[in-house]
This record gives C-alpha cells, sequence and structure tokens, in this order.
C-alpha cells in the first residue's frame, strides 16, 4: 500500500536529512534541523515535548508525503498517534552524513480506507480499521566499521508482526553502492508472529486466483517447495518442515515462525547470487528455521497437485526447469572436459 510503504522511508528521511547549528535539547534540534526544512505543513502535530539532548515525542501528528511523481498523484495525509525518538545522531546529521545511531517509534499508524496498489487491507482481512506500528533501532561503529540492527519491527496491530535483527561488518557508509560486495552477515534474525492475518486473507487471496479453498494454495507453494528440496540435506529438510508445517497451521500457528542466521564464514550478499541450490544457501548462511508446530512433511502426492488452480502444472513446470537447468550444467561440464 502507498500509506505504509510510503511512511517508513519518508518519515525516517525528513527526520535524518537535515543541517543546522547546535541546540539545547532534541525537540529544539528536531524543529530547528528538521521541522524548518520540511515543505509547509507537510507535518503536523498537536503536541511536543523533549526527551533530553537527543530525543523527542510529538503527538496527533498527521504527514503529508511529498507527491508520487511516478504516478502523477498527490500523496494522501497519513495519521499518526505518535512519533518517539528516544535517540538520533543530530551531530552526523548536521554534517550531512547518514547518522549513526537512531532509536525510533512510530505508533498509531492510520491504514488508510482507499485501495492502493489494488490492495484494500481493511477488507481483505475483513476489519474496519487497521493500525500499525514501526520500530527502528541501530547503531553504526565507525572505527570498527559494523553495523548493528537491534530491531527493525513492523507491527499490524491484532493481524501480525515482523521483527528483524542483524549484526554486520566491513559496513562503509561512505561507499554504499560497494555494500553488496564488502559488507558480510555475522548474525541476523527474523520472527513473523501471525496472530490472525493469514486466517482472513488467505480465503479472500484464493478466490481472487478462482481457487475453491485456501487449502489449494498452500499445496501450491508446497509443490514448488518440493522441488527445491528434492535431494537436499537433512539441514534443509529440517528447515522446509518448519516452513510448510506453518503454512499448513495457517488458521491457528503454534506460535511464531523464527528463522536465524549465523555464518561459518564470511559471506556477503554478492557471494549467494553462485548458490546452485537450497543447501548451499543454507549451510552459507548457517539458516536454522524454529516452529514449534514442525513435523515431519511429506511430498505433495500427484492427486493433490492435481487440483483446480493448475497446481500439478505448475509443480510440473518448476520441477522442468530445474532438470533444464541440471542438463545445461551437464554439458556445461562436459564441454570444459574436452
Amino acid at each position: 500500500m502507498r500509506t505504509l510503504k510510503g511512511l517508513p522511508l519518508a518519515a525516517c528521511a525528513w527526520i535524518l536529512l537535515a543541517v543546522g547549528p547546535a541546540h539545547a535539547d532534541g525537540l529544539s534540534k528536531f524543529n530547528d534541523l528538521v521541522k524548518s526544512k520540511m515543505p509547509p505543513d507537510s507535518l503536523t502535530y498537536k503536541s511536543a515535548k523533549a526527551l533530553g539532548d537527543s530525543g523527542f515525542e510529538l503527538d496527533d501528528v498527521v504527514f503529508t508525503p511529498p507527491p508520487d511523481a511516478t504516478a502523477g498523484s498527490k500523496a494522501e495525509p497519513i495519521k499518526i498517534k505518535s512519533i518517539v525518538v528516544d535517540e538520533a545522531d543530530f551531530d552526523q546529521i548536521a554534517k550531512q552524513a547518514p547518522p549513526n545511531f537512531l532509536k525510533m517509534r512510530i505508533q498509531g499508524i492510520d491504514i488508510e480506507q482507499k485501495p492502493a496498489a489494488g490492495i484494500d487491507l481493511n477488507a481483505l482481512a475483513g476489519i474496519d480499521k487497521a493500525s500499525a506500528d514501526i520500530q527502528l533501532d541501530y547503531r553504526i561503529d565507525p572505527a570498527k566499521k559494523t553495523m548493528t540492527v537491534n530491531r527493525i519491527e513492523f507491527d499490524l496491530n491484532g493481524l501480525a508482526r515482523l521483527e528483524l535483527s542483524m549484526v554486520l561488518d566491513n559496513v562503509d557508509v561512505t561507499q554504499p553502492d560497494k555494500a553488496m560486495d564488502n559488507t558480510t552477515l555475522r548474525t541476523a534474525s527474523l520472527v513473523y508472529d501471525d496472530r490472525s492475518l493469514l486466517a482472513k486473507s488467505l480465503p479472500a487471496a484464493a478466490k481472487s486466483m478462482s481457487m475453491d479453498d485456501p487449502g489449494a494454495m498452500i499445496t501450491l507453494a508446497k509443490a514448488f517447495l518440493d522441488v527445491l528440496r528434492k535431494d537436499q540435506s537433512e539441514a534443509t529438510q529440517n528447515a522446509f518442515d518448519a516452513l510448510e508445517s506453518y503454512m499448513e497451521d495457517y488458521k491457528a500457528p503454534k506460535g511464531p515462525l523464527r528463522i536465524t542466521l549465523s555464518p561459518p564464514d564470511k559471506v556477503t550478499a554478492a557471494a549467494m547470487t553462485g548458490a546452485k541450490g537450497a543447501d548451499d544457501v543454507i549451510k552459507a548462511l548457517g539458516i536454522k528455521v524454529d516452529y514449534a508446530g514442525t513435523r515431519k512433511m511429506a511430498p505433495v502426492a500427484p492427486a493433490a497437485a492435481g487440483d483446480k488452480g493448475g497446481v500439478g502444472n505448475a509443480a510440473k513446470d518448476a520441477a522442468k526447469g530445474k532438470d533444464e537447468d541440471d542438463d545445461d550444467n551437464a554439458t556445461k561440464d562436459v564441454t570444459k572436459g574436452k
């Protein structure tokens, strides 16, 4: 949706990109360094207060993003209950440099009723009005070239919560274009906690795909995963078992789905582009998938894969594509040996 997609990046950008002199407290710094540089009336609030030297709180906020040049339309105002910045690196901001630390919460974001990008979350989830909270907490150590993301969290209140944390090494904010090649992952954790979003949205999604039962969508997804897990290691099988078990439990998951990454060696994003299969990815990244309801999953039966919606054909096409790739690789190997 336009509202949710635009808010985190736009709101944080306005907070981070500003210049000016030093000030006594966080609210004064924000008003003089940030708000004064924004277009008139793009950010309004009913009340505000300082939170020490580098923090502030804004209540009953209305944020109007810049017009969407690509869509050729004016952005709709976004109502927010509060924006709380516990600490921000105003010293770096004053130098027009990326801040080395930021800890903030955006609470009570109203999700507009008008559908954006063809998606009406309120109607899809069968609720009158949805709201969301966002948290961001990170710190960069320029001397050690490390970045610690304590939390990036998106909480769709009453529906689902997504949380990410990670530690990166060899981070150079002055060369963002080389991050894919130079920055390495030390650890990461991704948690998805579904409260009712899947149970409410999958039936509508299945209907839009002309499927009588959301279960057909699950079967389709499992058919594709069966292709990826074929002939892979036990660690890979366990990871897919957890994923598929969680998918099957979409009506009432038995706790959150947690994915942890602990690479045994330094690995960059660019290096992962050469991975040949699921085993390569899971081994290189040290991936482990945990779900309380995990059980051993059997491959999708041919009869089930032949249900309505082209599930069987889709699975066959995926398998055919994999086999063709294997044949191409084998041909290259023979040619190379010759």
